[in-house]
């Protein structure tokens, strides 16, 4: 009898024993498959489309950078010329302003990042080919924005000097919008609408290293020699140009190899001039960008074109000398392209009559003005 209590016993200990093992087996092959970290600069993200390559770079902690656009960054994506990527982008602050965040909150935000931008940007995309001298062709292909936007101004009595009216305002703003792309509209408040126009308020290459040392607000460069993305300059960055809309085409001067291409501080409708800081600020599922290296193409400072007309752009803290700089890119422009010939003073004669130049943006430490000629003046042949 002692035997067959032994074997009673060990075969109930085996039967616990199979069933724990099965509960076990069981639980492991519901939990989720879980990739080990992986190197950003090392994940292919191509998919093919349309016999092209079309590249997905999502906006994470690891492929987006707060306020500064750093060149020693390793790239999240590495396209060809020609190649088409779909980036995602987050709200200010790495995705921390979002509806419910308090004007407390905000603040705090915006003193945590000194000499940053509020600004999250994702990137950099490798553009292969891409060398210094280049100019990068960056086409808006297609942008559809997340659900909700904000609009904010700081307390002026802390911050008297952000925002061109900072010192009438004391208390701060915030607010924030359901986004209706449906009807691609926002309702500001009852009985106002406001159509929905996105565009990319930051979008930048690797920084000029021979941008002029800063003449007002924080060091443009932090200790560890990355670019504040505060200020707009010739490799884009900051530059609130509300003409970057879906189907237009920016020019950036490059200097870096691989040109380096971020994108963030979405906007989903700006006035020209942003005066009280911020625009309509949103968040993008996607912009869709396609890249292009033009070896043909030198330029100093960068150039737009939309369907309608060629714009150019000049930066500088004092408005009157980005008013000059704008004025001269669109001079230059005239007079080197080859519809119909002209001189520089009838290049001068026709910027006067036709140049529409206006304020970009005066909150950006640089102020911004961007000059546009209609293409419509030049007769067809």
């Amino acid at each position: 009898m002692p035997t067959l209590r032994t074997k009673t016993r060990l075969t109930a200990i085996l039967t616990v024993l199979a069933l724990i093992l099965a509960a076990g087996f069981y639980a492991l092959a519901q939990q989720p498959y879980q990739l080990a970290p992986m190197d950003e600069a090392r994940r292919d993200r191509a998919v093919a489309v349309g016999g092209g390559k079309y590249h997905v770079l999502p906006a994470t902690l690891a492929t987006t950078q707060w306020g500064w656009l750093d060149p020693a960054e390793p790239p999240k994506v590495t396209v060809n010329s020609g190649d088409t990527v779909a980036v995602e982008t987050m709200m200010h602050a790495h995705n921390a302003i979002q509806p419910g965040s308090t004007m407390d909150d905000i603040v705090k935000l915006r003193l945590a990042n000194p000499g940053g931008g509020p600004h999250a940007v994702t990137g950099p995309v490798f553009v292969n080919g891409a060398e210094p001298g280049d100019t990068l062709e960056i086409r808006i292909k297609k942008i559809v924005p997340k659900a909700f936007a904000t609009n904010f101004h700081l307390p002026g009595s802390q911050f008297p000097t952000v925002g061109q009216l900072a010192p009438e305002f004391p208390t701060g703003f915030v607010r924030y919008f359901y986004l209706d792309w449906d009807k691609r509209q926002t309702e500001f408040k009852p009985g106002v609408i406001i159509d929905l126009q996105p565009f990319p308020g930051t979008i930048a290459v690797g920084p000029d290293p021979n941008e002029p040392k800063e003449k007002a607000g924080p060091p443009i460069k932090d200790a560890k020699g990355r670019t504040s993305t505060l200020r707009p300059w010739k490799n884009g960055s900051n530059m609130d140009l509300n003409e970057l809309q879906e189907g237009s085409t920016l020019y950036l001067p490059v200097f870096h190899k691989g040109a380096l291409l971020w994108t963030g501080d979405s906007h989903c409708r700006q006035g020209n001039g942003e005066v009280s800081l911020t625009a309509l600020e949103c968040a993008y599922r996607e912009i869709v960008l396609q890249t292009v290296v033009r070896k043909d193409l030198k330029l100093e400072w960068p150039r737009a074109e939309t369907a309608t007309h060629w714009i150019m752009m000049g930066f500088d803290e004092d408005l009157n000398e980005a008013m000059k700089i704008a004025v001269r890119e669109t001079v230059n422009f005239l007079a080197a392209q080859k519809l119909v010939a002209m001189s520089r003073d009838e290049a001068y004669a026709l910027t006067s009559m036709v140049g529409d130049c206006r304020v970009t943006q005066v909150v950006d430490i640089r102020k911004g003005v961007h000059c546009m000629i209609p293409k419509s003046i030049f007769a067809k042949k």
